[in-house]
C-alpha cells in the first residue's frame, strides 16, 4: 500500500498560496501510522523539519521544526490561514520537543523492466534502502539488494531462501 499523501500549503502572506502533496514518510508518534512528511523547512539543507497531519484528513496540521540542527524538533507552528506558518503551537499527541523526525517504513512497487507490471518492491527505512527483485517472474522474489547507509552503494545482496 502506498503511503498516505499530505497536502501542506505555503505561502508569504500577502496573497497567492501553493499547495504541495507529498507521501508521508515519517511516523513522529510510534502508533506505525505514516503521518508526516520529513522536508527543510527553515532553509538550512538538513531534512530535519516536519508537516504533520494531526487528524489524518490529507492535510497537514502542523510544522515541526529543528531549529538548532541537532535532529530533534524544537518547536511546532500552525498555518496563519495564509500559508504562513507563523502561530505557535502545542505539539501534537504522542510527540515532544525534542523528538526526532523519524522516517516511516515504505514499500513502494517497481517496474524495473518497463513492461507495465511491478517485478521489484523498494523498501525504505530510513536512510536504508533495500530492492527486492523477482529475477524468475514467478511474483515472489528472489534476490534482495541493500544499502544499509544510504550513500548509494549496495551494501549487501542476498537471497531468498526456498
Amino acid at each position: 500500500m502506498d503511503p498516505p499523501l499530505i497536502a501542506h500549503t505555503f505561502g508569504t502572506g500577502l496573497g497567492e498560496t501553493h499547495t504541495w502533496h507529498a507521501p508521508a514518510d515519517a511516523d513522529l508518534n510510534g502508533d506505525g501510522r505514516l503521518e508526516s512528511v520529513r522536508l527543510d523547512f527553515d532553509g538550512d539543507g538538513l531534512i530535519d523539519d516536519a508537516m504533520i497531519d494531526v487528524d489524518g484528513d490529507g492535510v497537514a496540521d502542523l510544522a515541526g521544526l529543528d531549529l538548532d540542527d541537532d535532529g530533534n524538533l524544537d518547536a511546532f507552528f500552525t498555518d496563519t490561514g495564509t500559508g504562513v506558518w507563523g502561530i505557535r503551537a502545542h505539539p501534537p499527541p504522542g510527540l515532544s520537543p525534542g523528538d526526532r523526525a523519524r522516517p516511516g517504513r515504505q514499500l513502494l512497487p517497481v517496474d524495473v523492466d518497463g513492461d507495465g507490471r511491478p517485478d521489484a518492491t523498494l523498501i525504505i527505512s530510513g536512510r536504508s534502502r533495500e530492492l527486492l527483485l523477482d529475477t524468475d517472474g514467478d511474483g515472489i522474489w528472489d534476490v534482495g539488494l541493500v544499502d544499509s547507509d544510504g550513500d548509494g552503494t549496495i551494501d549487501r545482496v542476498h537471497r531468498r531462501k526456498p
